[in-house]
C-alpha cells in the first residue's frame, strides 16, 4: 500500500468531522479522539483509516443533532410544489455553512475577483479589476448580483446539476439578482438539440426562472475577434503538433516541475527542458494570422493544427502550460447550424462569457479550482484581453451512493443498453426522477438539506428518499394492488359483492373512503401464504386467521397444487361479524376479482455497491479500503444490481387506478404495504404500467413477512 500523506489524513478529518456535527454518534467521536491523536503524532496512515472508521460509525448513527427549518412551498408552471424557498428558525452553528459569505457586486472583493495568500514566487494576480472596467460593469449590472447556470448540452441533467442550480439561482435571488440560463455549446460532436430541450423543460421543472437564456455559441463572432487580438499581441499561435506529441511535451514539463522542487531550483531561472515547448510556439504574428484564418475557412484537416493559449510553461498550474482555444471541428452545430468549422473550446469560452455578460459571481464545482487560481488560465485570458473579471467561487460536486453522475458514465449505461435511456427511472438524472415520481419539491429539498461545502462528500441515497417518503406519506391518498396474485375462494361467501369502506388516508378522515368490493374470489400476494407456519409470519397459513385490510377476517381451509406441486389457489372462509372488530394477528392488503390488470415496474437501487468502482471490503484487506479511489481496478459495470428492476406484468389494480392510467405523471399514491407509486409515461387506460418512486419505512410486519 501506497504512503498516506498529511493532506489525505486532513482530508479525512475534515470528512469526518462534517459528519460528526450533524449525527455526533458517542462511539464515532471517541474514534475520532483516536485519529487526532494519530494525526499529531504524524501517523497518518492510522489517522485516515480511524477517521474514515469514525465517519461511517456516525453516518450509520441514528444521533442527530437537532434542528428545525420551515419549508415555504411554492409551486411551478405545471403547479407542482417546489419548496424552492426555506426558512430558517433556529438552526445550530454547524449549520451555518449553509449561508455561504460572498462579496457583494462593487465591493472591494470584487475588485480583487480571486486571491491567494501564497502565490508562487514570479506568479502574477491575474484576477484585479482596473477601475475603469468595474465602473463599466456596475454601470450595466446597476450593481445587482448576477451568477449564471452554465450546462453543455451533451446529456441529461442530473441531480448534481439540481444542486447547482439550487446555489446558482439561490443566490442571486437572495438578493434579487438574475441567473442566467446559459448552454455552453462548444462542442458540436457532442450536443443534440434533445439534450437542449431536456435541459429547458428540467430547469423549469423544479421551479427556476432564467433571466435570459443564452448560449455560448451566440458569441463565437466575438470570441473569434478575441482570438485574433490574442495573436497580435503575441498570446496565442497555431500549433500543428499531435495529441501524442503534446502529451509528449507536457510530461517533459511536468518532469522540470519535480527537477526544480526536488533540487530547491527556481522554475522562473531555471531553463525549460529541450522538447517542453511546442517549435511553433516562437512563429511570427503574421503566419498565425494566416494560418488561423485559413483554419477558419476550412483549409486545414480536423486534427491538422490548433490554436493554443501562449500561457506560461513555468507556472505549477497546468491548465497554463498553452491549453488549446480554437480546433477544427467538421461537425454542424445544433445552435449555430454549419456557419463555422473551428470551435473554441470551454477552457477560452468560459471565462469570456462569463465577462461578455457581465456574471458577477461564476460559482463551479472544484474541479476547475486551479483554472480559476488569480494565476490561472481564467483570468490570465481575461487579463491579457482587459476585460471584466467576475468572482469566481468552487464548490464540492454532489456524489450519491449506488449511482454514478459523471455524464461519462451515464452515456455508457444509455449507449450500451444497461437501462431504457436517458429518463430510465433508476438514474438520477432529472428526467428519470420525475418519471420515476419524485417531486421538485423533494429534489430541492434535498439539495437545501445537502448544503454547499467545498469538502469532498458522499450522500447516502436514503437521503434522497427520505425527502420524497416524507412528502408523499401524508399528500398521498391509498390504494390497494396485488402484485404477484395468489386466488382465494371464499366457501361460504353469499354471492355477489359485499361493500367495504376503505379510507382515502387512514390519518385524514376528512378526505372520505371508497368502496371495495369483497367478492367471491380475493387475491392475496402469494408471498403472504405459506404452507408452514412459524411464530414469526404474519401471512396466511392452512388453518390460520388473518384479516383482509379493512375488510374481513378469513380463515384458510384448504388448497390446491399443480402437477409440479406448485400452489394454485387456496380456499378459505370468511367470518361474517368480522368487519371493524379487534383484527387478529396478520393483516394483508387484497384485491377483488373487478380489480383490472395493469403492469407495476418495481425499482431497486441501481448498483449493488454503494460506490461503484470502488472495491468493497470483502475484497480487500480494511485498512485499503480507504484508499480506494473510483475506478479503483474494479469494473464498474459488472457491479450493477440484477434485481434494480422487477416487473409484474400481470399485477391486480384497483378500479380507481385504472381511471387515471391515461394520465402519465398527473398522479402518485400508496399502494398499501407496496410503497409509493406513480402512473408511467408508458401507460394507458388499456395497458396501465405504475412505477414505485420509493419504498414504505420498513415495518416489524414487512420484515417478518420477508424472513
Amino acid at each position: 500500500m501506497s504512503e498516506v500523506s498529511m493532506s489525505a489524513g486532513k482530508k479525512a478529518k475534515a470528512n469526518y468531522e462534517k459528519i460528526a456535527k450533524k449525527k455526533p454518534d458517542p462511539e464515532g467521536l471517541a474514534i475520532g479522539e483516536e485519529a487526532q491523536a494519530a494525526l499529531i503524532q504524524k501517523d497518518y496512515s492510522k489517522a485516515k483509516a480511524l477517521f474514515e472508521k469514525a465517519r461511517y460509525i456516525c453516518e450509520a448513527s441514528a444521533i442527530k443533532a437537532t434542528k428545525t427549518a420551515k419549508l415555504v412551498c411554492n409551486k411551478n408552471a405545471g403547479g407542482e410544489k417546489l419548496s424552492a424557498s426555506v426558512k430558517l428558525n433556529d438552526f445550530e452553528q454547524d449549520d451555518k455553512d449553509r449561508d455561504i459569505i460572498l462579496p457583494q457586486p462593487g465591493s472591494e472583493g470584487h475588485v480583487f475577483a480571486k486571491q491567494k495568500a501564497n502565490l508562487p514566487p514570479g506568479a502574477e494576480n491575474y484576477a484585479i479589476n482596473t477601475s475603469a472596467r468595474m465602473a463599466e460593469h456596475l454601470n450595466v449590472t446597476g450593481g445587482k448580483w448576477q451568477t449564471r447556470f452554465p450546462p453543455e448540452p451533451n446529456g441529461y441533467l442530473h441531480i448534481g446539476h439540481a444542486k447547482a442550480m439550487h446555489f446558482d439561482f439561490g443566490v442571486a435571488a437572495k438578493f434579487q439578482g438574475n441567473t442566467y440560463l446559459r448552454f455552453d455549446d462548444t462542442n458540436p460532436a457532442a450536443e443534440k438539440q434533445e439534450y437542449i430541450d431536456s435541459i429547458l423543460s428540467s430547469v423549469s421543472w423544479l421551479g427556476h426562472r432564467p433571466f435570459k437564456v443564452t448560449y455560448s455559441s451566440d458569441y463565437f463572432g466575438q470570441l473569434h475577434e478575441f482570438a485574433v487580438k490574442l495573436i497580435k499581441i503575441g498570446k496565442a499561435y497555431v500549433c500543428h503538433q499531435a495529441k501524442a506529441e503534446v502529451a509528449a511535451s507536457r510530461q517533459l514539463l511536468k518532469e522540470f516541475q519535480l527537477h526544480c522542487a526536488r533540487n530547491n531550483l527556481s522554475r522562473q531561472e531555471t531553463p525549460l527542458p529541450s522538447g517542453a515547448e511546442s517549435p511553433y510556439r516562437h512563429r511570427s504574428v503574421e503566419d498565425n494570422l494566416r494560418l488561423f484564418e485559413e483554419m477558419s475557412k476550412g483549409v486545414w484537416e480536423e486534427g491538422s493544427c490548433s490554436l493554443r493559449l501562449k500561457g506560461d510553461l513555468r507556472s505549477d498550474i497546468t491548465s497554463m502550460w498553452d491549453l488549446a482555444a480554437y480546433r477544427i471541428k467538421f461537425q454542424e452545430h445544433p445552435h449555430s447550424t454549419d456557419a463555422y468549422c473551428i470551435y473554441p473550446t470551454y477552457d477560452y469560452t468560459h471565462c469570456l462569457v462569463d465577462s461578455i455578460e457581465n456574471v458577477t459571481h461564476s460559482l463551479c464545482t472544484l474541479e476547475f479550482e486551479t483554472r480559476q487560481a488569480p494565476n490561472g488560465p481564467y483570468y490570465w485570458v481575461l487579463h491579457a484581453l482587459d476585460m471584466y473579471k467576475p468572482i469566481t467561487w468552487e464548490f464540492s460536486r454532489c456524489n450519491i451512493t449506488y449511482n454514478v453522475l459523471s455524464k461519462r458514465k451515464l452515456n455508457t449505461l444509455v449507449s450500451q443498453g444497461h437501462v431504457s435511456g436517458w429518463d430510465d427511472p433508476r438514474l438520477l438524472t432529472l428526467e428519470g426522477l420525475r418519471r420515476r415520481g419524485y417531486t421538485p419539491a423533494a429534489i430541492n429539498r434535498f439539495c437545501f438539506e445537502m448544503g454547499i461545502t467545498r469538502n469532498d462528500n458522499i450522500q447516502h441515497l436514503e437521503k434522497l428518499e427520505r425527502c420524497i417518503r416524507e412528502e408523499l406519506d401524508d399528500h398521498t391518498d391509498r390504494r390497494f394492488a396485488v402484485l404477484n396474485p395468489l386466488p382465494i375462494t371464499i366457501r361460504n361467501h353469499p354471492g355477489g359483492s359485499l361493500p367495504v369502506d376503505c379510507p382515502s388516508h387512514p390519518k385524514f378522515p376528512e378526505r372520505g373512503t371508497r368502496v371495495l368490493n369483497f367478492t367471491s374470489t380475493v387475491f392475496i400476494e402469494r408471498e403472504d401464504f405459506r404452507e408452514v407456519d412459524d411464530v414469526s409470519f404474519y401471512g396466511l397459513a392452512p388453518g390460520k386467521t388473518v384479516r383482509l385490510l379493512f375488510g374481513y377476517n378469513i380463515t384458510c381451509v384448504g388448497l390446491q397444487k399443480d402437477a409440479a406441486g406448485a400452489i394454485v389457489s387456496l380456499e378459505a372462509t370468511y367470518d361474517r361479524n368480522s368487519l371493524g372488530s379487534k383484527p387478529p394477528k396478520g393483516t394483508l392488503h387484497w384485491a377483488g376479482s373487478d380489480f383490472g390488470h395493469g403492469e407495476v415496474r418495481v425499482y431497486d437501487k441501481l448498483f449493488s455497491v454503494e460506490v461503484p468502482g470502488k472495491k468493497v471490503a470483502t475484497e480487500i484487506a480494511a485498512d485499503e479500503v480507504a484508499e480506494q479511489l473510483e475506478d479503483g481496478g474494479v469494473d464498474w459495470l459488472t457491479q450493477l444490481n440484477p434485481c434494480s428492476l422487477v416487473v409484474h406484468k400481470n399485477a391486480l389494480l384497483e378500479p380507481i387506478i385504472l381511471e387515471i392510467a391515461g394520465s402519465p405523471l398527473t398522479s402518485r399514491f400508496q399502494l398499501q404495504r407496496l410503497g409509493y407509486f406513480t402512473v408511467d409515461k408508458d401507460s394507458s387506460v388499456q395497458k396501465p404500467v405504475l412505477n414505485r418512486i420509493v419504498t414504505l419505512k420498513e415495518s416489524k410486519e414487512l420484515v417478518a413477512l420477508r424472513k
